[in-house]
């Protein structure tokens, strides 16, 4: 197999494109996510098809995740996908000494949360590899005319001063830690909106105060790993059920709305409830995760 690097994104956009025309992924995104996360994209000899991945460490334990598989229509059912695969396993097994291969999410940047319930075939491949389900995650579906103002005493604002940024991280250090990357990229982005006091304004922070001392209520982000897609997002948990999500959920509804979307997907959705009662959100894809531990 070849390893293709970060010049041949478009060529990977293009494969991507052939493959998976609904999906509708970048250069940009698959740049981001298969080689700035960081991580290794082997490719076919004749380009028909690629395999992208990521590989991490976990507590005492270094784990590869499958971010990408991706075959032409005319080269299926020749065994690409699982020469693809069984060269990602030599990598991540022998080179990387990865404990197990996880088809899914992972942190920070993802594509996916799993494999799509539709992608059968891509299902059957992974399970005659020896892999096996651990678990199943959803996307939903909101309508970007959605909007909530921000209950009393709550201001949202879009997080770009230095003062509000460090509140921002501050809330997501305590609470969140593993989603500080995805919030620093959409921050970057312009694309993380935050919950504040009102009475906390942007210009309060001085060089010798703590952020975590007046910390954000709750932020959002959008378009971090696939435009158009919402999350990470979340609420301080002594601020839940009191409006705060759903007026941050409005917020990036109305940005994705200006950029004409007519709705926006919310990636790897946890609570459910919430997204259906404050939105009308409703379940539009289901993924399931996979594993495969190394070989003994």
């Amino acid at each position: 197999m070849d390893a293709w690097g970060p010049e041949r994104a478009t060529d990977l956009a293009a494969l991507a494109a052939a493959c998976l025309p609904d999906e509708e992924l970048s250069a940009d995104e698959l740049l981001a996510c298969c080689w700035d996360d960081p991580g290794i994209v082997l490719a076919s000899p004749d380009g028909s098809g690629a395999v992208s991945a990521c590989v991490q460490q976990q507590g005492d334990r270094r784990i590869a995740f499958v971010k990408l598989l991706v075959v032409s229509p005319d080269a299926r059912r020749k065994g690409t996908g699982r020469a693809l695969l069984e060269a990602l396993h030599e990598w991540a097994f022998e080179r990387e000494g990865a404990a197990e291969v996880r088809v899914g999410g992972s942190a920070p940047f993802y594509l996916w949360p799993g494999v799509d319930t539709e992608h059968l075939e891509a299902l059957c491949l992974f399970e005659s590899l020896g892999y096996w389900v651990t678990g199943g995650e959803v996307n939903m579906s909101v309508s970007t005319a959605f909007r909530a103002d921000p209950p009393d005493g709550v201001v949202v604002r879009r997080a770009v001063d230095d003062e509000d940024i460090e509140r921002v991280l501050a809330l997501i250090r305590r609470q969140w830690p593993w989603w500080e990357d995805e919030a620093a990229r959409a921050i970057e982005q312009g694309c993380c909106h935050a919950a504040f006091s009102a009475d906390v304004r942007s210009a309060d922070l001085r060089d010798n105060d703590d952020p975590a001392d007046a910390p954000a209520l709750g932020f959002a982000c959008h378009s971090v790993n696939r435009a158009g897609w919402i999350g990470p997002m979340g609420t301080d948990p002594g601020r839940q059920h009191g409006g705060v999500g759903a007026a941050l959920l409005g917020r990036l509804c109305r940005d994705l709305q200006i950029a004409e979307y007519s709705d926006a997907e919310i990636g790897w959705v946890g609570p459910v409830s919430f997204y259906a009662k404050a939105a009308g959100a409703r379940v539009s894809r289901t993924f399931r995760s996979l594993t495969l531990p190394r070989p003994t």
